[in-house]
């Protein structure tokens, strides 16, 4: 694991691949399919690993994630960045900053908290966990007006917040004045747009942010790569036909079940058996794994043919 903290110009040099994890049938941490899935990862070029939603941290106890972050920290290289998750309510944030800051990690995210929670609370709590933890974090916004734009620029002025996950869903990611606020106020290299692929050609081309968080990059870590090139290099043509498989994996993670979705499927794809998912999440049918089969055969066919061309 990288030991010192990522800087803004690291975010926009990958894709940051967002995880779930892999556990045995009586719920202990699977070190053999964890670290199979770390590998293909790193592989294939990712270089960002973020342990959050797709991790189903939301629903850890403290001796999990304790052992999950030693086990992060063994598996994976030295050049690879670790982001794992604390949170989401304010207790268990401090809970799990000394355990963050005793197994050396400099990066973490908070989880967002929908109720009860207020722009103001938000940013006295961050700032008293960012004490705790003796960095600043990465702010995860998932809903409308989660903070205003200028509390968020004192945040990250104060140094309580480094960089931002974007996630405010919209029928169309133009004309998000939200985010345009944001990017105003703390710029778009401190952004990553944080819905996987599909915002990513508004995102990345319109606001110009500096990445983007991908669980399909999970499966296909060296075609997310290209894909993000493609936009760097203003290829359009090239990003779409490349982001296609993407976005059909995202509409099935939408229709069916996001997390369960991102689980089972690195178990299809043969990369790792990831085995049952933590509660209070659960597996999907047979019948929903079938319904995921092309998609997941499709991403690692447009994978194996990146690797080969490059």
């Amino acid at each position: 694991m990288r030991p010192n903290c990522l800087e803004l110009a690291d975010y926009r040099k990958s894709v940051v691949a967002v995880p779930p994890v892999a556990w045995t049938g009586d719920l202990e941490l699977n070190v053999a399919s964890n670290a199979a899935l770390v590998r293909h990862m790193e592989e294939g070029g990712i270089g960002i690993l973020l342990y959050g939603g797709n991790a189903n941290l939301y629903h850890f106890d403290l001796g999990r994630f304790r052992a999950l972050l030693d086990l992060l920290r063994e598996i994976t290289s030295a050049s690879t960045a670790v982001i794992p998750s604390i949170g989401p309510d304010f207790g268990k944030m401090l809970d799990q900053a000394p355990i963050v800051r005793e197994s050396g990690y400099r990066d973490v995210m908070v989880l967002p908290t929908a109720f009860p929670a207020r722009a103001a609370g938000i940013e006295r709590g961050v700032g008293l966990v960012a004490d705790a933890l003796g960095f600043g974090v990465v702010l995860y916004i998932k809903k409308d007006q989660y903070i205003e734009p200028d509390r968020l620029q004192r945040m990250v002025d104060s140094g309580s917040v480094r960089f931002v996950k974007y996630a405010v869903e919209r029928p169309d990611p133009e004309g998000d004045g939200y985010l345009s606020d944001i990017l105003s106020a703390i710029g778009p290299e401190r952004v990553a747009s944080g819905m996987g692929e599909r915002p990513i050609h508004s995102h990345l081309t319109s606001y110009g942010v500096a990445t983007f968080t991908s669980g399909a990059a999970c499966i296909a870590p060296r075609a997310a790569l290209k894909v993000l090139d493609a936009y760097r290099a203003n290829d359009l043509k090239k990003a779409e036909s490349l982001r296609a498989p993407f976005l059909e994996f995202e509409r099935l993670r939408a229709e069916i079940d996001g997390f369960a979705v991102m689980h089972d499927s690195i178990t299809l794809s043969g990369i790792a058996d990831m085995g049952p998912i933590l509660p209070l999440l659960a597996n999907l049918t047979a019948g929903q794994r079938d319904a995921i089969a092309k998609s997941v055969e499709d991403l690692l066919s447009l994978e194996h043919s990146c690797r080969e061309g490059s």
